[in-house]
């Protein structure tokens, strides 16, 4: 079965209604892209945390360990835990969302072939950023 995947909106109702502080997490990865206007679509939502926010995710839904060290909030939300929370972080729609140097630097590393689509869409982003400067 091919996994719904969501978009800007979608994600952003998600988000809506996710029972945790806004400043206590960031978006990550494809999400994050999504969010920019970058990239069409979702499969899920990947969030860092901040231990608050961990705690009130854990609070509030039954977290589950994946074997990547990320934990499943729902069955479209994922988390990772982070001590400190990246002074870098770009906003967008009023949500924090991953410094997108640190996404690429993520992104060149990877072997995922989904990450090597990816890899292009933010590269060019960045190019035009460094333009528009």
């Amino acid at each position: 079965m091919m996994e719904k995947r969501m978009n800007k909106q979608e994600l952003l109702e998600l988000l809506a209604g996710l029972k945790i502080d806004k400043e206590e997490f960031w978006l990550l990865s494809s999400s994050a892209l999504v969010l920019r206007g970058l990239f069409e679509n979702a499969g899920d939502l990947d969030i860092a945390v901040t231990e608050k926010g961990f705690n009130e995710l854990k609070k509030n839904y039954n977290l589950v360990l994946k074997e990547n060290g990320f934990y499943k909030v729902t069955d479209k939300v994922e988390c990772v835990l982070y001590n400190n929370k990246p002074c870098d972080l770009e906003k967008c729609d009023g949500y924090n969302l991953q410094n997108l140097n640190t996404y690429f630097d993520y992104l060149k590393s990877s072997t995922r072939p989904k990450d090597k689509i990816r890899y292009d869409i933010v590269k060019k982003e960045l190019e035009r950023r460094k333009q528009n400067n």
